[in-house]
């Protein structure tokens, strides 16, 4: 059965910005994914960057469990900052899904396995104008800052894996806010057309002075034993970024993913 339509942005949190971001170097910090509405904790996750002349080269995140052992991993490389390279797994049902190179030179295939047993299904990653990715959401918002915080609204092409096909998006600030002592854009992420009614949005939440992401409020990938997509609301504390070394990125890519012993 398809699982319903879900992006997976909360592995958006960190904007490329000069005032935060070292020329070269790594950056960690965590976070908790907490039940819409709610106290409840559902997942943890910790992130390390590496950073190139000030842009962001590659991210890996590990998803935790209560005890903060890792049971999901995606890895995410930016070679195309829009569309980049990117793999997801979850060891708790065996969902994958993510963006490689293809077989042929210059060619990109768009891969999904909605659990363990079932067969990978792929296609060509879709050739489309202006087309957006996972993380490559963050980067969207950086290069149309001005045009959305003065009102407009944007469309914008987003890929769906688990479809293997993009979807029509509107991208639009909602409101300012104050989150962490700060000024905050809140921007909403939504279909388009009459999905758009029907379907939740979701709201990302950029710090004003150096556009750093602090709260994603959405559905998630992942989801509980029961196959329910998590409706989470994970904040970034922006005191949580800190400077790291290459051994945390070998670290993260080498750390070992399983199943929780209970749920996340």
């Amino acid at each position: 059965m398809q699982r319903p339509f879900v992006l997976l942005l909360s592995a958006l949190a960190f904007s490329a910005t000069a005032a935060a971001t070292p020329i070269d170097g790594y950056l960690s910090y965590s976070s908790v994914a907490r039940a819409r509405h709610s106290t409840e904790v559902l997942y943890g996750e910790q992130h390390v960057l590496r950073y190139q002349q000030g842009r962001i080269a590659e991210r890996v995140v590990l998803y935790t469990c209560r005890d903060g052992s890792a049971f999901a991993r995606k890895s995410v490389s930016y070679t195309n900052a829009l569309v980049p390279d990117f793999l997801f797994e979850d060891t708790s049902n065996g969902m994958r899904e993510g963006i490689r190179d293809g077989a042929t030179p210059g060619s990109r295939v768009v891969f999904y396995r909605e659990r363990s047993g079932d067969p990978e299904r792929s296609g060509p990653l879709p050739s489309v104008p202006g087309l957006v990715a996972d993380a490559g959401f963050d980067e969207f918002v950086l290069r149309n800052w001005d045009m959305l915080t003065s009102g407009q609204t944007l469309d914008m092409k987003f890929l769906l894996p688990s479809r293997l096909e993009d979807y029509g998006f509107q991208v639009q600030r909602l409101r300012g806010d104050l989150m962490q002592g700060a000024p905050t854009d809140v921007f909403r992420l939504r279909l388009s057309g009459i999905w758009g009614w029907f379907l939740p949005g979701i709201d990302v939440y950029y710090r004003t002075s150096d556009h750093l992401m602090v709260r994603y409020d959405g559905i998630s990938d992942l989801h509980d034993a029961a196959g329910n997509n998590y409706k989470t609301t994970i904040d970034f504390p922006v005191e949580e970024r800190k400077t790291t070394t290459a051994q945390a990125m070998l670290d993260a890519r080498a750390a070992a993913v399983a199943p929780c012993r209970t749920s996340p």
